[in-house]
């Protein structure tokens, strides 16, 4: 797979060489670029096997409800780029795909209380936990933490109100209905808000661990 620090790394060296910057400046370049090309990476991942396992709507719903709340609320990373786009993979393509079966034998009942229940431990996660950080980007102040666990409550709100749009206009995309969308969108909220709890951390650390055991992965390791 490919290696996405060194080619931002290189390519920020390339534009510092030739625009004459120093250092510092060449860092911040990488970092753009590292995750310009990380994002693009892993949406490109989850469109070609949502595409291949015929779940693309569902894949991509579960992937940017995730992207969004996780901006705000934080969570466990796995050990590479690699690694983490290949899980963000497996999950959104995964759930998607357990969404395309399972959601038409689904009443509308059943959906309300999967959805009910999974809001309830989203709020009450992010209210508890939110935003965890990371030790190469720790939260140092106490207005910035509050700040962004507000964000990912006012998150989950803007969710529930999508929900009720997309129930109330029965709204589809591209064929897949309210309910296929319903349940993606509360996928989403779910796995991002379990990423924030210790049993997250354990089960991404162990797939984490069986990833990196891979020689599919390992020219990724950072």
């Amino acid at each position: 797979m490919c290696n996405i620090e060194k080619i931002t790394n290189h390519i920020a060296a390339k534009i510092a060489r030739h625009l004459k910057l120093d250092q510092d400046h060449e860092q911040v370049l990488a970092y753009g670029a590292f995750n310009i090309l990380q994002i693009s990476y892993s949406i490109l991942l989850v469109i070609l096997f949502g595409a291949i396992c015929d779940v693309l709507i569902e894949a991509l719903i579960i992937s940017f409800t995730i992207a969004i709340l996780r901006k705000y609320s934080g969570g466990v990373h796995a050990a590479s780029p690699n690694q983490c786009a290949v899980i963000g993979t497996l999950v959104a393509v995964g759930f998607g795909w357990v969404i395309k079966e399972l959601t038409p034998y689904l009443n509308s009942m059943l959906i309300n209380i999967f959805c009910g229940s999974v809001f309830l431990f989203g709020f009450f996660i992010m209210y508890r936990y939110a935003p965890v950080d990371t030790p190469n980007k720790p939260i140092k102040k106490e207005d910035k933490r509050k700040r962004l666990k507000r964000n990912s409550i006012r998150t989950l709100w803007i969710f529930v109100m999508g929900i009720g749009i997309a129930w109330v206009f029965h709204i589809e995309i591209l064929g897949v209905n309210e309910k296929s969308i319903t349940s993606a969108i509360v996928v989403g909220v779910f796995w991002q808000s379990l990423t924030l709890t210790s049993l997250g951390y354990l089960f991404i650390h162990f797939v984490d661990l069986c990833l990196r055991k891979s020689m599919f992965l390992r020219g990724g390791e950072r």
